[in-house]
């Protein structure tokens, strides 16, 4: 009975397939088209690649963003509808015409929906981030002493931040200055901005997004919503379109540049950051991932390649930037202050000319000093009533009385980014 069963029940192994619909070709090519048209938007919008080659417009960067979600369902439940077709009705389209595209769509939605989130691993926590002595700092950094840095300065405390540490994470925690502190870095501004990362009494989770006009987006974990680093608050906050000096943001820090060398001369003992997952001696070996070996080295060297082309010439690595300014060379690293409305840019060769500058920048009298002793530049609020004639590298007067740095000094950022974004600024104001 059992021989007579499964002989009854058997199909024979020639068996034909079935029949093609045929309404399942128009289908399955209609799916094809949909998915498409939607990992169009995410690769233009939400690819740093694709930006080497087309300008999306900041609208739809922002949209196709806060709708992510929906655009991955609309690329990839159609992808799906399209293979279930294929096994039901084998006729549809040959393997090989559904593998490549799939292929494709997965290559495009790696690149645009993961592969941000993984290539810049932030360090915004404090368990994340890896912070290290100066000794071990000079032995594990590949510029060595020579290290370009910011520095982040509070209540008597400093910690350094090597420009090719921050690169990749671009969020990076504040180590001894306490977690209310974050470290925000953008490789093609060439800025650093330490903030508090809290708006509205609400703790934000900063992680980078992308890129718009050579300046970092990150995005708030909690909320989703975009924050543009010169900006410092919310996309949802700027779109009042009520100027940012009307706008919530977050708390800044005092930050300015040294090299690791003057770093540890002028804060000896203090922590140096390093990035755990790109620093030889640190990251993984080849032996206990090869897969994220090889792409930490593949990222690394793109990233590298990149700053060393932003830096070297004069157009920016995103042809992005729509406001030009021809008062000096594109990428002169310029030392900015703005204040309440105000913008004013220093080169260091002015500085270093004058030593000492007394200016007015947004109501406020602002000291500009060179330090040749560290090559240093710094901001300082003249809180005296008389122009500052002396002063050192830790703001102290002659009199002993210690001048407050300008929370929003910005350090050595490339003149043409920021002209972009701020173009009413003045250059080397002296009075």
């Amino acid at each position: 009975q059992i021989s007579i069963r499964f002989a009854t029940t058997a199909q024979p192994l020639g068996r034909a397939a079935p029949a093609t619909p045929s309404w399942a070709k128009p289908l399955l090519w209609a799916g094809v088209a949909t998915s498409q048209v939607s990992l169009f938007y995410l690769f233009r919008d939400l690819a740093d690649l694709s930006q080497w080659v087309v300008e999306p417009p900041r609208a739809s960067t922002i949209s196709t963003w806060r709708w992510q979600n929906l655009y991955s369902a609309v690329t990839l439940v159609p992808m799906g509808l399209c293979t279930t077709l294929k096994v039901l009705y084998p006729h549809v389209c040959s393997w090989r015409t559904l593998l490549a595209i799939g292929g494709w769509t997965g290559l495009l939605y790696f690149s645009s929906a993961i592969n941000p989130h993984f290539m810049m691993r932030a360090r915004n926590q404090a368990k994340e981030a890896v912070f290290v002595s100066q000794d071990e700092a000079k032995k594990l950094l590949p510029g060595g002493l020579e290290e370009t840095c910011i520095i982040i300065e509070r209540d008597g405390k400093a910690v350094a931040y090597p420009d090719t540490q921050v690169l990749r994470p671009h969020v990076a925690s504040g180590g001894d200055l306490g977690d209310d502190v974050v470290l925000t870095y953008c490789g093609l501004s060439n800025l650093g901005i330490a903030y508090t990362p809290e708006l509205g009494g609400k703790h934000l989770d900063l992680h980078p997004m992308t890129q718009l006009e050579n300046n970092l987006v990150m995005y708030d974990k909690n909320s989703m919503e975009p924050v543009q680093q010169l900006w410092g608050t919310t996309e949802d906050r700027m779109e009042c379109q009520c100027g940012l000096e009307k706008v919530e943001r977050m708390k800044e820090w005092p930050t300015y540049r040294l090299t690791l060398k003057d770093f540890c001369k002028a804060w000896s003992g203090a922590k140096v950051f390093v990035n755990d997952y790109s620093t030889k001696g640190l990251k993984r070996s080849f032996s206990e991932n090869p897969v994220v070996y090889l792409y930490d080295l593949l990222m690394d060297t793109i990233f590298s390649q990149s700053i060393i082309y932003q830096k070297t010439n004069e157009k920016p690595v995103f042809p992005t930037l729509k406001n030009l300014d021809s008062r000096l060379p594109s990428k002169e690293l310029v030392y900015v202050v703005p204040l309440q409305g105000d913008a004013v840019a220093y080169t260091k060769d002015f500085l270093q000319e004058k030593k000492i500058v007394n200016v007015q920048i947004g109501g406020s009298k602002i000291v500009m000093a060179y330090f040749p002793e560290f090559s240093a530049i710094g901001a300082f609020y003249n809180t005296t009533d008389r122009p500052v004639k002396t002063l050192d590298f830790y703001g102290r007067m002659s009199n002993g009385k210690i001048l407050p740095r300008v929370e929003s000094f910005k350090a050595g950022v490339f003149w043409c980014v920021w002209m972009n974004w701020f173009p009413l600024t003045d250059l080397n104001r002296s009075s």
